[in-house]
């Protein structure tokens, strides 16, 4: 199709907080092995003085690095993100006066799904001749949105940044996104600040999530975006030499793996030490793997993710490093 990833960046908090000091600090009822059997989870980021800006600043300044590609040429900045700590101006633009361009730059939030949801965005402006060198930036600040009271829920999420330079190519083989429409099985409402003399204050609730129903959607919508991919490219499952699945829950992914009936060797996962990062999850599971050289040029990567909304999507891609 029309791009290729060149460069990528990670940023995380320095804090790192294992299961057994999560249940010390919130006092919830839960230890190391529960978490860790019901979720694959035994430790995670979480930000401390860091701010959500100053992290997604840190890996978009990387990527570029990684990309060599000066700030100046950058000529799109788009964020994914449930938000960040001013909800205007947004982080696309925090990241814009950061790095010193004058680009367009614009948040959009699916969720979980926000990087391939960017990738489509990225994908239309480069055919469309608008941009060449596009920064996308994944960032998300997870323990400012959960009921640290609700051991359901808080378990399960960490903090993070992660970026990702795209330049015109021919790495993108395929990318699909869907929404089931769903405003129920995850949602938070948040207050506006406004003091408007026609209507009574916002409610504001901390991240709602029902479990079980999340479960079963997504074991569902990862197997239909993983085989519609296959089908639709005319490959078999071990054609894909790495399939880059959101990193929600381990026991999601090992049941949608049963399931589909392919080797877990080709489902790498970093769950145990990030957490759940939402948007950042695959970009920054793409990152590790680079750096641990268990990524090839030339291999064929199949994202897929799936969010709040329902969103969901899948996308092949050929790792096409960049070169100094």
């Amino acid at each position: 199709m029309t791009l290729s990833l060149s460069g990528i960046g990670l940023a995380l908090p320095r804090r790192r907080v294992s299961n057994d000091e999560l249940a010390q600090i919130t006092g919830i009822d839960t230890t190391d092995e529960w978490i860790q059997t019901m979720t694959g989870i035994s430790s995670r980021y979480m930000t401390t003085d860091e701010t959500l800006i100053e992290l997604a600043e840190q890996a978009a300044t990387d990527a570029l690095a990684d990309a060599h590609i000066d700030p100046s040429e950058v000529d799109y900045i788009i964020a994914a993100t449930m938000g960040c700590e001013t909800s205007t101006p947004s982080l696309a633009c925090h990241v814009a006066e950061h790095i010193g361009v004058q680009c367009p730059a614009v948040d959009l939030n699916a969720a979980c799904v926000g990087f391939l949801y960017s990738l489509d965005y990225a994908a239309g402006l480069i055919e469309r001749g608008r941009a060449r060198n596009i920064l996308i930036i994944t960032g998300e600040r997870m323990s400012a949105h959960v009921d640290w009271t609700d051991r359901r829920t808080c378990i399960l999420f960490g903090d993070g940044a992660a970026a990702v330079v795209v330049r015109p190519g021919s790495a993108l083989q395929y990318l699909n996104l869907q929404t089931r429409p769903d405003t129920e099985v995850i949602n938070q409402y948040r207050r506006m600040c406004g003091n408007s003399p026609l209507s009574t204050p916002d409610e504001e609730t901390p991240m709602h999530l029902e479990g079980q129903k999340v479960f079963k959607y997504a074991v569902s919508l990862m197997e239909q975006e993983i085989t519609t991919a296959l089908d639709t490219l005319q490959l078999q499952a071990d054609q894909i030499d790495h399939y880059l699945i959101h990193q929600a829950n381990r026991r999601i992914i090992d049941f949608a793996i049963e399931r589909l009936g392919i080797s877990p060797d080709k489902f790498p996962m970093n769950i145990d030490r990030y957490g759940n990062m939402s948007a950042v999850s695959i970009p920054a599971l793409l990152h590790e793997m680079r750096k641990n050289n268990t990524i090839q040029p030339g291999d064929t990567l199949l994202m897929c993710a799936f969010g709040a909304g329902m969103t969901c999507g899948s996308s092949v891609i050929q790792w096409d490093p960049p070169t100094t």
